[in-house]
């Protein structure tokens, strides 16, 4: 028997991670990993059939977008658990088979059930505006003890900030595991406050190296609390999201937001 389909994803409950992106045989392709950042299972579908993008000249237009593969059934993600966006081009611009890619594109958006997901880092060099897509789940290995992936982090932030002000909040990194991690090289972290209007976000992450000159390392059964600060754009009140990762493969943490004047 089939299992039931969980209750579409919100933009709101899915982080969009770091993007990374190769070049193959005639093909080039990007990887988005996407996390399921809310209380229960959420399911997307099997492709996005719409993706819009900031094209050459300047304005939005809709990519002529396919499957990667047939069939593409929805697929469920459950709670903190992962998927990849994979995107394809074709790379050879030209009939004697040179790389020339010529057209950019940017702030790149896809369209789900129940909005807009923004991926705001996918910038897509293609020879045209012809792609293929589509969603798969990620098979995460559970983390090894003594790396920064099997930390866990906790947020202390409040729940209501004002627009235009400076956010203060605290990041706890706790070692649950028998072995001592080791931060050398010291690990990079990423913040970002996601705002929306309507279905739709847009955030601006920003990329930070942690305070790693007091603290070298976490001992088992330990916790470290981190100083924090983030300015909150100008903005009109309303709904919000912050996200909190070490990059790449680090713990994650999130909560909502309220924006006030």
């Amino acid at each position: 028997m089939t299992s039931p389909i969980s209750p579409a994803c919100k933009p709101a409950d899915l982080h969009v991670g770091t993007v990374s992106s190769g070049l193959a045989t005639a093909q080039e392709g990007w990887r988005v990993p996407i996390t399921n950042t809310g209380s229960r299972p959420c399911s997307l579908p099997g492709y996005p059939s719409t993706i819009t993008a900031i094209g050459p000249d300047g304005n939005r237009v809709t990519l002529s977008n396919e499957p990667m593969m047939q069939p593409a059934p929805p697929i469920t993600i459950p709670r903190a658990g992962k998927v990849t966006l994979q995107v394809v081009s074709i790379a050879l611009c030209n009939p004697t088979g040179t790389v020339e890619p010529s057209r950019h594109y940017s702030s790149v958006e896809v369209d789900i059930p129940t909005g807009t997901l923004d991926l705001a880092n996918l910038n897509l060099t293609l020879c045209a505006n012809k792609i293929f897509s589509g969603f798969q789940p990620i098979s995460a290995p559970a983390p090894v003890p003594g790396t920064v992936a099997s930390l866990t982090a906790h947020l202390d932030i409040p729940r209501t900030v004002n627009s235009g002000s400076s956010l203060k909040y605290q990041v706890v990194l706790e070692n649950t595991s028998a072995t001592t991690v080791d931060l050398k090289p010291c690990p990079v972290y990423q913040e970002a406050i996601t705002v929306f209007a309507g279905t739709k976000g847009r955030s601006r992450p920003r990329t930070l190296e942690l305070n790693c000159t007091s603290v070298k390392a976490i001992k088992p059964a330990h916790k470290i609390t981190y100083q924090m600060v983030i300015s909150v754009p100008p903005l009109q009140p309303g709904p919000a999201k912050f996200a909190w990762s070490i990059a790449p493969g680090g713990p994650f943490a999130g909560t909502a937001l309220t924006i006030v004047r």
